[in-house]
């Protein structure tokens, strides 16, 4: 289809950002092993029994974590359109969620939440979906996407990808008895629904897992790509500011986002419970983005080809490129000396800002502020 072709359009190259090169430095192949101390020179001879090794144990593909429940490691996807206006905070879920995307839409961010080794009784509020997101989501092998509808455009192409194989719907119109409306909170910000009962109805038979999206690091394995960083601040555009500040405590980064209900001392991106939103990892992936061709004023993400990239990840910072060739594939990740990027293992925010957005480094002053705002 001509769409398709579109989708499938590589990114062109994106000019180096000067204000990133005082972010991170390439530090050459920065992954290495740990390796075993040497046995004391009093140490017993060596025998000749055989030596046994034991296979890594298996990990969830979302977040590199030992698998805790083999039935749930198993199962598919499911991916929630949600909210990110002053009105929807705070929002039910976020921290369940493996992996959550960010990215543009008319004048704010909207978040695509994709769920595997949990699946929370509470999440949203659910919200429309976009021209972006068939393509952005086409790499997690038929992903069941919940969404409360769209303008006729954007519905026919997110049923469209469904007919063709690349997602499920498992939105409000196809299971409306799996979704609520939570009358405490102003519509069109109260849809809700439980992920668990929502997977059991609209998972297609054989449904499975979905591949891995990332590189992980393994137990024993350290990093010395990039630099220690404070935090940083990704500005979307149209005064949508998100920070980010490395909390060692906690070994996440807490993320913060002044807008018109929150300010400072309240700008901390929290659940419903009030927990913080600190994931191990944040990946900065910068793309282009062009107009849907369901809306004039929505812009759509180009989620294929290549681009500049930042790593937050254990306390450092890491300069590089993504690569994604096809709906498809994997995000492959390359520091600037074409080093893999392996994350730690856990929860994984990716921001998707616009090709050239300014993304600054947080001064002490700053992340120390920040921390006294935490949640």
């Amino acid at each position: 289809m001509r769409r398709r072709s579109r989708l499938l359009a590589p990114l062109p190259g994106a000019a180096l950002i000067a204000s990133l090169a005082l972010l991170s430095t390439s530090c050459g192949d920065g992954t290495k092993p740990v390796e075993a101390a040497a046995p004391p020179s009093s140490a017993a001879p060596a025998t000749n029994s055989p030596t046994t090794s034991t296979a890594p144990a298996p990990t969830y593909p979302l977040t590199g974590l030992p698998i805790d429940d083999p039935a749930a490691a198993g199962r598919p996807v499911v991916v929630v359109k949600m909210d990110n206006s002053p009105d929807a905070r705070p929002q039910d879920g976020i921290n369940e969620a493996d992996v959550v995307y960010e990215l543009l839409v008319e004048g704010i961010t909207r978040y695509a939440l994709v769920y595997h080794s949990q699946l929370p009784d509470r999440v949203g509020p659910v919200r429309s979906g976009r021209s972006s997101d068939p393509p952005l989501l086409a790499n997690l092998n038929r992903p069941l996407i919940a969404w409360s509808g769209g303008n006729p455009g954007v519905t026919a192409e997110i049923l469209g990808a469904a007919h063709n194989g690349f997602l499920v719907d498992a939105g409000y119109n196809a299971f409306p008895g799996d979704y609520w409306r939570d009358g405490a909170r102003r519509a069109p910000h109260n849809l809700y629904t439980a992920l668990g009962p929502l997977r059991d109805h609209a998972a297609p038979e054989g449904a499975t897992a979905p591949p891995p999206l990332f590189e992980y690091a393994t137990p024993g394995e350290v990093s010395t790509q990039g630099v220690e960083a404070a935090g940083a601040v990704i500005d979307f555009g149209l005064s949508v500011r998100a920070e980010y500040v490395w909390d060692a405590e906690r070994s996440g980064w807490d993320r913060f986002q002044i807008d018109e209900r929150h300010p400072r001392p309240e700008s901390a991106t929290v659940d419903g419970a009030g927990v913080q939103v600190s994931p191990p990892n944040v990946v900065i992936l910068f793309l282009d983005y062009g107009t849907s061709p369901a809306d004039a004023r929505s812009p759509m993400a180009v989620s294929t080809g290549s681009g500049q990239a930042l790593v937050l990840t254990r306390g450092r910072v890491i300069s590089g490129t993504w690569e994604r060739p096809t709906p498809l594939d994997r995000w492959t990740l390359r520091d600037d000396a074409g080093n893999p990027i392996k994350l730690a293992p856990g929860r994984t925010w990716v921001a998707l800002p616009r090709t050239g957005a300014p993304v600054l480094p947080l001064d002490a002053s700053t992340a120390a502020e920040l921390l006294m705002y935490r949640r």
